[in-house]
């Protein structure tokens, strides 16, 4: 069989020609995270839709593609790639950009938690405060109580002769 890869013919055994499917599977799943079977046919060189399936669970089998396969929608949703070195130019500035969006993504997601935590922290202290206060108007209160205990008792015991 021959392949060809960049105007470039090489002969390959049937383990040579799946290899180099599966790198061109690779190859497509950097740019796009949904690849269509028609694009994957035409890359490839398949004629079938049951050979790219095999083509694609042996990638998968080899732990360099993971993946969900979308049969009525001839469709591959990527999930994570491995396994694969990155040319440079496009690829390299494909990586660069998506690994700087994640960056920005990771820290507004570090941003947000931290404003999190800081309004977590002021309402713990909000709490806490409103707590001591509170405390303190229970004790006043208690305060309050003991001082006119002896009054009550008294005022009851002189009603209570009254009565006897």
């Amino acid at each position: 069989k021959q392949w060809y890869q960049r105007r470039v013919a090489i002969t390959a055994g049937e383990t040579e020609t799946t290899k180099l499917r599966i790198l061109t599977i690779l190859r497509m799943s950097i740019n796009k995270r949904v690849l269509k079977y028609s694009d994957m046919l035409s890359e490839t060189g398949l004629n079938s839709s049951r050979d790219l399936e095999q083509v694609i669970i042996q990638s998968i089998q080899h732990n360099v593609l993971d993946c969900r396969i979308d049969e009525a929608n001839e469709q591959v949703f990527v999930n994570q790639i491995s396994g694969y070195s990155v040319e440079s130019g496009e690829q390299q500035d494909y990586l660069l950009e998506s690994l700087s969006r994640w960056s920005e993504s990771c820290r507004t997601v570090t941003e947000n938690m931290q404003t999190d935590v800081d309004t977590a922290t002021n309402k713990l202290k909000a709490n806490m405060q409103e707590t001591a206060e509170f405390s303190k108007s229970v004790e006043a209160a208690k305060a309050s109580v003991k001082k006119e205990k002896p009054h009550r008792e008294a005022t009851s015991a002189k009603s209570r002769k009254r009565l006897a």
